[in-house]
């Protein structure tokens, strides 16, 4: 018997239909040719826990640190136990194997791991499939490869598995036994990933915090040409007297007064001249299929969802509904396979979905999104012909239906007609100085009128009938210099769409030049990663675990640290805080894939590391902060989420041990200081923070609700509240409260009335 063992039941699936489906079993199919295919579910097997190792290490105790658990052991995972057995028996039958892992490290960790754990000792091949239809599994079937060629694949990934195991395991139970021999009760977790993304959320938040505004100048003239007046801006070149901006090398900016003075004196009420006019006929073509980050980018800023709950709502899609190709890919490019799949697939969304404009579809025209080279392990997300009898719209929820709309129409606009327009620029010198314009017309808005376009191409109709009028070395004056004083902006905070873009690219944040460029080489020929960290399928997970582990918080869509996370960062060593380590483990890990270096002489050096970073969080400098507690007097009451309902209360740092604890707050992130970000203290009278601000619980003999004050808190204001009594008058009144820019607390009257 021949055996395929493919990643998930969905490729298995597809499989064993290119194969030829005989007879449906529980947990895998039989097929003709004598052949057999199962699946994983994801990773199989996982690391044994320390304390299966050594039951010593159940207990966190600072002298077991580094824990000695090497080499590493795999047991099945419990809730996958059921389909390991049916693997493994599948496997002791096996006269040969197919390896249907995704052709990736990871598909080839995740086959040959089960194949080392049962000790399976037949003929191994492997199977490279990138995308999941029939036609395309009937191809991969016909070029097995022999699964050896693989095995650098395999110990690379292997590697970085253990290591990131081993460095998290160690360093997450130095830093919370360190921070609980100072009095403080929660975990400190750390991840080689994990923490440098903390160390970004960390790093922004203060350089918007402490941004120090300065000023610059944009400056525009306005001419005359023909008897018709037009506004060109200047151009930034060498004959102007500039500086770098600070946050963008790239933007260089007038930030000198007399500059401004000089080119106004230059310029004003003198000759100009049209430098040269060009008129061109351009096109924009649409925008590729969505990658996993993509679409979660998209999801938040236009739905406000998280990454995390995008993801979920993918998977649903394409396991529950079988409506997509497999979500979490990274590749925004499609197969040939796939473009000849397009009319199929066309005509059953325009079936299912009428409203789109499927009729002005070409089912012929090949988009640049078809490129065979540049699909990776997987393709872009797209649209399927769904195998269910039952497929509808109907059967979806409402953020299901968001995002299948999403992914639909921008498989969609790969047949629409391109976006087409007339292109104007005049450029106009004035003594010395040049100013440009630039106006568009749009001819033909093709695929743009589904999907709005963000090229931000200006369209003025009137404006691109002057310039399209003018030529070259037509005479006409500066009527006008005008000056822009501007501030400098701070760097935004980041929101899930904006974190996950840099995630792409943390290469930029590296000071090394070496780690630097080893990042971005770690990306070579990946499209839209340049150095990052992460992967499309673990960063909402990180997102969503420095949440739920109380490291970060949102504010509306914004990502801020808790004083915890910020605390965090902030006592730790720099190393652990930025991606360098990424950078320095992946040069490693080519030379193991090249088998210039063992798995063993990697992880070696990893413990070596680990074993300083443990001897050193000792010395990590955490304070417990906030107001005493009265009943237990060694832990000071904090702001913490129940993690069974969600809840926010304020308790004693020792709790559960001292179950001291104030008022659920409801089901929110946990509101911070919105002055200076920091962590509240609380008793029976007041909420105070460090940085002097106070609200107190009872005003103008109003006692506030828990809810009124989560309202002040997060949004710096409340609804109308009735009850309150007049210090002067004695007498009853309604007003809404509002936080000041001067931390106080102010009462806002309806305007309509006296």
């Amino acid at each position: 018997m021949k055996l395929v063992i493919a990643e998930k039941p969905q490729l298995g699936a597809i499989i064993a239909e290119a194969i030829g489906i005989i007879s449906r079993k529980n947990g895998y199919i039989e097929c003709k040719y004598d052949y057999c295919v199962t699946w994983a579910v994801g990773h199989i097997l996982e690391i044994k826990k320390p304390g299966e190792i050594n039951p010593n290490y159940e207990k966190w105790q600072e002298e077991d640190l580094p824990l000695k658990v090497r080499p590493l052991q795999l047991k099945p995972s419990p809730d996958k136990a059921e389909q390991f057995k049916i693997v493994e028996s599948l496997l002791s039958k096996a006269d040969s194997v197919v390896n249907a892992g995704d052709p990736d490290d990871e598909g080839q960790l995740l086959i040959q791991e089960i194949l080392e754990y049962t000790h399976y000792k037949g003929k191994v091949k492997r199977l490279l499939l990138n995308d999941l239809n029939v036609e395309a599994a009937k191809k991969a079937m016909q070029d097995l490869r022999d699964n050896a060629d693989f095995q650098g694949m395999y110990k690379k990934a292997l590697a970085r598995s253990q290591a990131d195991y081993l460095f998290g395991l160690n360093l997450t139970r130095a830093y919370t036994l360190a921070a609980r021999k100072k009095g403080i009760q929660s975990v400190y977790s750390v991840g080689r990933v994990q923490t440098p993304v903390l160390g970004l959320i960390v790093r922004r938040w203060e350089a918007n915090k402490t941004h120090k505004e300065s000023y610059y100048y944009n400056l525009s003239g306005d001419f005359i040409f023909q008897a018709k007046k037009l506004n060109a801006k200047l151009v930034i070149n060498d004959k102007v007297s500039v500086q770098d901006d600070d946050e963008d090398k790239k933007e260089k900016r007038i930030t000198d007064e007399s500059v401004v003075k000089s080119i106004i004196a230059a310029c004003k009420n003198q000759s100009a001249t049209i430098l040269n006019s060009t008129v061109e006929a351009r096109k924009t073509l649409a925008p590729l299929p969505f990658a996993l980050l993509d679409l979660q980018a998209k999801a938040n800023e236009k739905y406000g969802f998280s990454a995390d709950e995008t993801l979920n709502i993918t998977q649903s899609l394409r396991e529950k509904h079988r409506a997509i190709t497999y979500n979490r890919s990274d590749c925004r490019y499609l197969t040939t396979e796939q473009f000849e799949e397009a009319p199929k697939t066309l005509d059953f969304l325009a079936k299912h979905i009428p409203d789109l404009p499927f009729n002005n579809a070409d089912r012929t025209q090949k988009s640049r999104a078809f490129n065979d080279k540049k699909v990776s392990a997987h393709t872009g997300i797209i649209p399927v012909v769904s195998g269910k009898s039952d497929f509808s719209l109907e059967n979806m929820t409402d953020k299901e239906r968001k995002i299948y709309l999403e992914i639909v129409q921008q498989y969609l606009i790969q047949f629409l007609p391109e976006k087409k327009f007339d292109f104007a620029a005049v450029t106009i010198l004035c003594n010395e100085y040049e100013f440009k314009t630039t106006a568009s017309k749009i001819t033909d808005y093709g695929w743009s009128k589904l999907v709005p376009d963000d090229s931000g191409e200006n369209e003025d109709h009137s404006q691109f009938l002057l310039l399209s009028q003018l030529q070259s070395n037509t005479p006409g004056n500066c009527e006008n210099i005008n000056v822009q004083k501007e501030k400098t902006k701070p760097l935004p905070l980041y929101t899930d769409a904006t974190l996950l873009r840099d995630l792409q690219r943390v290469a930029k944040y590296v000071e090394n030049p070496t780690l630097r460029k080893i990042l971005i080489e770690k990306d070579k020929g990946r499209e839209g990663e340049n150095g990052g960290i992460g992967t499309p399928a673990t960063r909402s997970g990180i997102i969503k675990n420095l949440f739920e582990r109380e490291f970060i918080a949102y504010q509306s869509k914004k990502i801020v640290p808790t004083q915890k996370g910020y605390d965090f960062i902030k006592a730790l060593p720099k190393i652990i805080t930025v991606p360098d380590n990424t950078a320095l483990w992946f040069e490693q890990q080519l030379d193991i894939e090249q088998g210039k270096l063992s798995v063993d002489e990697f992880l070696d050096g990893i413990e070596k590391f680990i074993k300083e970073q443990v001897e050193l969080s000792s010395n990590i400098k955490l304070e417990l902060k906030g107001e005493k507690c009265k009943v237990c007097k060694s832990g000071v009451m904090v702001l913490r989420r129940a993690k069974e309902s969600g809840n926010m209360f304020f308790c004693c740092s020792n709790y559960p041990n001292c179950k001291t604890f104030v008022a659920a707050l409801g089901n929110v992130p946990v509101p911070q200081c919105p002055y200076c970000h920091g962590q509240f203290r609380v008793n029976s009278k007041a909420i105070s923070c460090e940085c002097g601000f106070t609200l107190w619980r009872t005003i103008a003999q109003k006692e506030l609700t828990d809810t009124q004050i989560l309202a002040l808190l997060t949004k710096g204001k409340t609804g109308k509240i009735k009850g309150f009594i007049s210090p002067k008058t004695g007498n009853a009144f309604e007003a809404k409260l509002a936080l000041t820019k001067e931390k106080k607390v102010t009462f806002e009257f309806d305007k309509s009335k006296k």
